[in-house]
This record gives C-alpha cells, structure tokens and sequence, in this order.
C-alpha cells in the first residue's frame, strides 16, 4: 500500500439488531426501519470500509423470518460483511439458513480476518441450548482462540477481538448476564502475548469505555433500545430509551486505534453550520508515507 490512508483499517461493528419476522414490531420500536437506517449510513459514509462486522443478538427471538429479513436488508451494503451470535440467536437455526456462514472447525461461529497488520478475532458466547442470558467459552472455544492468538503473535498481528457479551464489569445488574466465567478468557489472553489493542462488544445497549484486566474495552449501544448507567444503591427503576441507535467505526493504524461511535438515529437536533466556520474545510493531520510503526503486511 503506498500511503498512510491506505494502510488504516476501518472496521464497522454493528450489534443488538433485534430484527423480528417481516412486519413485527414489538416494545413500540420497529427494529427493522432503524436497521435500514443503520445499513443507510454505512452506505453514505463508511463503504470505503475494509469489514462490516454484525456482532450478534441479530433476531430478538431467533425466528428463521427474522435471519431472512436481515439478510434481505444488508444485501445492499458493498462492505465485506460477517455475521456473529448473541444470546438471544439459536445457532442452529441461523446454520440451517445461512449462506457461507463464518464457522471455525468444530462449527461454532466464529473465525478471523487479517487486515492492514490487524487480526480481527470474532467469538462465538452463545449457547443455544442454555438459558437465554447465559453465555459460554467452552474448552474448544478457548483453544481455538489461543491458536489464532498464537498465530496473530507469530506474525507480529495486532488484534482486535469481538464478541457478543462484555467481559468487563459495569457495576450494573447486567453484570449478573455479562460473559460468563471471564477469567477464563483472560487467561487464554494473557498467556498468548499477544497485543490485543481493543475489545469491544455489544450485548448491554449501553455506550461504555474502559478496559478489563488491562485491556481497552468498549460497549455499544446498537439498534435496539438503550439504557442509562444505573449504580449500586439506585432503587427507582432503570431508565430506557428508544435512541440513539448507534454502531461502531474502529479506525486503526496498528499504533493508533480509536473507537468511534456513530449514532444513526438521534434526537439531537444538528446547529446551524455558520456558527462554527472552523469547521469548514478542516485539514488532516500530516503523517508521513513511510510512518515508522505501521507493521509491515505479511
């Protein structure tokens, strides 16, 4: 690649989608107008996009109409696209209906992509066979992410890890159904030495950032409602919102990572553009063609 836009990766995340079967519309939000949103922006501004990345809890009650219409509503989108499980998909029927479905070998759906220096690593949390809010990195799960941990190592990769359930602890209830036994996870990372640069999940309906065990961790809030951030010794009941509906743009250079949320549906009303003149015609940072910590392609 022969300058510094072309080396950065932009990844979309997108999660908590929520899609019913085909004219449902339940708790008064129609989730599949404000997916179509979703994919509207990603079109208009992100299509220069290396990877689209839907992070899970893609049906609300995991009807087979509901995969059916999603695939129908993210056709149109040119960005190289992957799909991942949620808590409140069924594996099993999301594989009996998919086209080339990402799946590792022991059919669990999960995989990776290596791009511009980045391993992309997405996890497969969900249980079908479990209680609806319970998530699981079983033994398989857990070696095959060390092995692509060791090989993103091995080829000097930084990662990027998804998932569906947020391993870090908010100090909120959704703590009783975040991943379940992260330790465990954390252990598969810390042994690997790999340079994980950022983790983010959905899962919570809430736009948090932070870290877990020394890692950058970040949330979204996704298509679905939102919650408000609800501490020990609240004992009103927890808010929640019907916007902003809102998905990821990471945006990497291998040094550089940052998160950026971009909320496709908000009741924020946008200022008149006269009031900041600045804002026109703003210039980039400068950065050489030959940036010294950009890792080589392998």
């Amino acid at each position: 690649m022969s300058n510094y836009e072309d080396r950065v990766l932009k990844l979309i995340m997108m999660s908590d989608i929520h899609l019913f079967p085909k004219g449902e519309i339940r708790k008064g939000l129609d989730t599949a107008g404000r997916f179509a949103e979703a994919i509207g922006d990603a079109n208009r501004l992100y299509s220069d996009a290396d990877l689209c990345v839907f992070a899970g809890d893609i049906a609300d009650s995991a009807e087979p109409e509901a995969y059916e219409q999603f695939d129908q509503l993210r056709v149109g989108l040119p960005v190289p696209q992957r799909v991942m499980m949620g808590n409140h998909d069924d594996r099993n029927v999301y594989l009996a209906s998919a086209e080339s479905p990402m799946t590792d070998e022991n059919g669990f759906v999960q995989g990776f992509e290596d791009i511009k220096g980045h391993r992309i690593l997405m996890l497969d949390t969900s249980e079908p066979d479990m209680h609806i809010r319970y998530s699981v990195l079983c033994e398989k799960r857990l070696k095959w992410v060390g092995e692509r941990l060791a090989e993103a190592k091995a080829l000097g990769l930084k990662v990027i890890l998804l998932l569906h359930h947020n391993p870090c602890a908010f100090q909120m209830p959704v703590d009783t159904y975040r991943l379940s036994e992260p330790d465990r996870l954390m252990k598969v990372l810390k042994e690997s030495g790999a340079q994980i640069i950022q983790i983010l999940a959905g899962h919570c309906h809430i736009t948090t950032a932070g870290s877990w065990g020394g890692y950058p961790c970040a949330t979204i809030k996704g298509n679905q409602h939102s919650v408000e951030p609800y501490f020990r010794g609240r004992t009103e009941q927890q808010a929640c919102y019907s916007s902003p509906a809102q998905f990821a743009v990471i945006v990497s250079d291998t040094v550089n990572c940052a998160v950026h949320f971009h909320d496709y549906l908000n009741n924020a009303t946008m200022m008149d553009p006269s009031l900041f003149p600045n804002k026109a015609n703003q210039l980039f940072e400068e950065v050489d063609r030959d940036y010294p910590f950009v890792a080589s392609e392998n």
